[in-house]
C-alpha cells in the first residue's frame, strides 16, 4: 500500500496576530490560527471522505489524522488526487473564512507504508517542500489591490471591504479591511464574548471574564507585558525523531509521534493554567485582585507560547510557566518516554522572554522585541550543560525603538576601566577584564532549580534577582525607602562611567546603608560586578552586574510567589 503525506501550515501567524494593536483584534485572529487544525482540515476531510471519523487509521481507511495542532496539521492520505483536492478545500476555506492568513499546503510524492522509516523521510521532504510553496504565494497586501481607489482600513492599513460600528455610547464607524472583519467576527459580541471560549477554557475562566481581561489590556493597564516561550531542544527531537520509536514501523512511529505531540500540547496548556493559577493566589486581578487573573493567552501550540500579562505580573508569571512546564514534562511519561530511548533522560526546559511596553506601543514591535529576548535567553544552552529554563526582559521606556542588539550595546562598555587598587582581582582575571568587556545587565536568568550550581549561573539565578528587588523595594518602619533612591541613582549613573567610578561610590555608601540591603547587590566582595564563569574556558568572561536589572524589575516582579 503506498500513502501520501498532506502537509498543511500557516506561516504568517506573526504577522497575522500583531498587525493590529487592538486587543479585540489580537485575540481574533488568536482564535482564527486555530481553525487550521481544530476546523478546516476535518471538515474538509468529511466533506471528501464519506464517515470520516479522527479515529481512522491509514491501513483499513483512506485517510488518517495524522497530527493537528500550532498552526499545522499533518495528514495521510491514500489516493494522490484527494490529496491535493484536501489541499485545495482546506487553503479555500482559509482565504474565505481567515483572509490575511497564509495557509499553504503540499503532497509528498507516494511511499510504501509497509517500508520501515519512510513516514519519518517522508515528513522532512515535505517540510522542505513548503518553503518554496510559501515563498511563491503573494501576501495580502499583494492579494488586496487598491484599484479602484478605496479607504484604507483603520487596524490594518489594508484596503477596507466596509465600515463597521465600533463599541461605545455613541454611535461610531470606522472603515475595516475583510481581514479586521474576521479577527472581529472570530471574537465575538462585545457584549457576551461568546467568541473567546477557547481562550477562556485556555486561561481556566469564563469568556465574559476573559473579555475583562481583554478590556483591561487595552484601556486601562499602565503596563503591558508581552510573554513569548519556547521550548528548548524540540526541533533536534522531531528532526530524529525514529530514534525515539520503539520499532521502525511506520505505524509504530505515527502513534508515537501523536502521542508526544498531544502530550507536549496538554503539558504546556497545564503548565499555563498553573501559572495562572499562581497569579491568582497572589492575588493578581484587574480590579484590586477581585477581578479574573489580567492574562491573555494568543498562541498556546506545541511547545510555544504567547501570552498578553498585565505588566505588573508579567516577569511573575513568565517564570511560574517556566518552572511548570519543566515539572510537567518531566512526570508525563508519553513525553519522557520517546526521550529516554533518543538518550535524552532529563526534563525538557524552555526559555522566555518578556518585553514590558506601554498599552500603545505597536504590538508587532513589543512582540518582535519578546522574541529577541527570548532568543536571547536561549544562549544559556551554550554555557549550561544539560536542561535548563532561562527568561530575558525587558521593560521599554524609551518608545523610539525596540532594538534588542541597540539596547544591549547602550549598556555595553567596550574599554573596562581598572578597578582600584584594593578590588584589582589576580593577575590572570586581570588579564581576562581586559580582552573582555562590561555589561550593565545578567540578562538571561536561570529559572531551572536544578541548575543553581552551575558556574555561569552565578548571580544569574531568578533567586539572585529577587533578592536584589527585595532589597531594592525594602522599607523602614514609616514606609520610608531603606536605600534611598537618590544613592541608587548616583550608583546607577556611575555604573555608565566604568566599574571603577561605580565600586567608589558603593564604597563611600557601604559603612551607611550595608545593612539596609545594599550588600544584596554586591556581585564580588566590595563590587557591584562579577566575572562571569564561561563555559569554554578559552574564551574570556565579561563582567556583568545586577543592579540595573532589578532596578528595571521592580514594579514588574512580585517577590515570594512560590512556583
Amino acid at each position: 500500500m503506498h500513502v501520501h503525506l498532506v502537509l498543511f501550515e500557516a506561516w504568517n501567524i506573526s504577522r497575522f496576530i500583531s498587525v493590529t494593536n487592538k486587543r479585540r483584534e489580537i485575540a481574533g485572529a488568536s482564535e482564527l490560527i486555530t481553525y487550521l487544525d481544530r476546523r478546516w482540515v476535518k471538515d474538509a476531510a468529511a466533506e471528501l471522505f464519506d464517515g470520516f471519523d479522527p479515529a481512522w487509521r491509514i491501513e483499513d481507511k483512506p485517510v488518517e489524522l495524522l497530527e493537528t495542532g500550532a498552526g499545522n496539521a499533518k495528514v495521510l492520505v491514500r489516493d494522490a488526487g484527494l490529496a491535493r483536492l484536501l489541499v485545495t478545500r482546506v487553503t479555500t476555506r482559509a482565504l474565505r473564512d481567515a483572509p490575511g492568513l497564509e495557509v499553504c499546503g503540499v503532497v509528498s510524492a507516494p511511499f510504501d507504508w509497509s517500508a520501515d522509516g519512510l513516514l519519518h523521510e517522508a515528513l522532512g521532504l515535505a517540510a522542505r517542500q513548503l518553503a518554496p510553496v510559501r515563498t511563491s504565494l503573494p501576501g495580502p497586501d499583494a492579494r488586496f489591490l487598491r484599484l479602484p481607489i478605496v479607504d484604507q482600513c483603520r487596524s490594518t492599513g489594508l484596503p477596507a471591504e466596509s465600515l463597521m460600528r465600533q463599541p461605545g455610547p455613541e454611535p461610531s464607524y470606522e472603515p475595516r479591511s475583510a481581514e479586521s472583519r474576521a479577527k472581529w467576527r472570530a471574537y465575538g459580541k462585545q457584549d457576551d464574548g461568546d467568541g473567546l471560549g477557547r481562550l477562556a477554557d485556555l486561561a481556566g475562566t469564563k469568556p465574559e471574564q476573559l473579555g475583562r481581561v481583554v478590556e483591561h489590556l487595552n484601556d486601562h493597564a499602565e503596563w503591558v507585558g508581552v510573554v513569548y516561550a519556547d521550548g528548548n531542544g524540540l526541533g533536534k527531537v522531531f528532526g530524529a525523531f525514529n530514534q525515539c520509536v520503539d520499532g521502525g514501523s511506520n505505524r509504530r512511529y505515527a502513534d508515537a509521534l501523536r502521542d508526544f505531540s498531544a502530550a507536549m500540547q496538554a503539558a504546556a496548556r497545564d503548565a499555563f493554567l498553573e501559572a495562572v493559577g499562581a497569579l491568582e493566589h497572589a492575588g493578581a486581578g484587574v480590579k484590586g485582585g477581585d477581578g479574573p487573573v489580567p492574562v491573555l493567552p494568543l498562541i498556546l501550540g506545541g511547545d510555544d507560547m504567547v501570552a498578553l500579562c498585565d505588566g505588573e505580573w508579567a516577569l511573575t508569571f513568565a517564570k511560574a510557566y517556566l518552572r511548570e512546564f519543566e515539572r510537567l514534562t518531566a512526570a508525563t511519561e508519553k513525553i519522557m518516554e520517546p526521550l529516554r530511548r533518543q538518550g535524552e533522560v532529563a526534563a525538557l526546559s524552555a526559555c522566555a522572554g518578556v518585553a514590558i511596553v506601554k498599552p500603545h506601543f505597536p504590538f508587532a514591535a513589543s512582540q518582535d522585541l519578546a522574541y529577541a529576548l527570548l532568543r536571547e535567553a536561549k544562549q544559556v544552552k551554550k554555557e549550561i550543560e544539560g536542561p535548563c529554563s532561562a527568561l530575558s526582559f525587558h521593560v521599554l521606556y524609551d518608545s523610539s525603538g525596540a532594538d534588542l542588539d541597540r539596547i544591549r550595546r547602550q549598556i555595553t562598555l567596550s574599554e573596562l576601566p581598572q578597578r582600584p587598587p584594593a578590588q584589582q582581582p589576580d593577575e590572570a582575571a586581570a588579564q581576562a577584564a581586559r580582552d573582555g568587556r562590561t555589561v550593565l545587565c545578567a540578562q538571561p536568568y536561570v529559572v531551572s532549580a536544578s541548575q543553581q550550581e552551575a558556574p555561569w549561573a552565578r548571580g544569574r539565578h531568578w533567586r539572585d534577582l529577587e533578592q536584589r528587588v527585595a532589597a531594592l523595594a525594602s522599607r523602614g518602619d514609616e514606609g520610608e525607602r531603606k536605600l534611598p533612591a537618590s544613592q541608587l541613582h548616583e550608583l546607577r549613573e556611575g555604573l555608565f562611567l566604568g566599574p571603577a567610578v561605580a565600586d567608589a561610590r558603593l564604597e563611600n555608601l557601604l559603612p551607611a546603608y550595608g545593612e539596609c540591603g545594599l550588600r544584596q547587590l554586591l556581585g564580588d566582595p566590595k563590587s557591584l560586578f562579577w566575572q562571569e564563569q564561561r563555559r569554554d574556558p578559552g574564551r574570556p568572561g565579561r563582567w556583568v552586574t545586577g543592579l540595573l536589572d532589578a532596578m528595571d524589575a521592580e514594579g514588574f516582579l512580585l517577590v515570594g510567589v512560590e512556583r
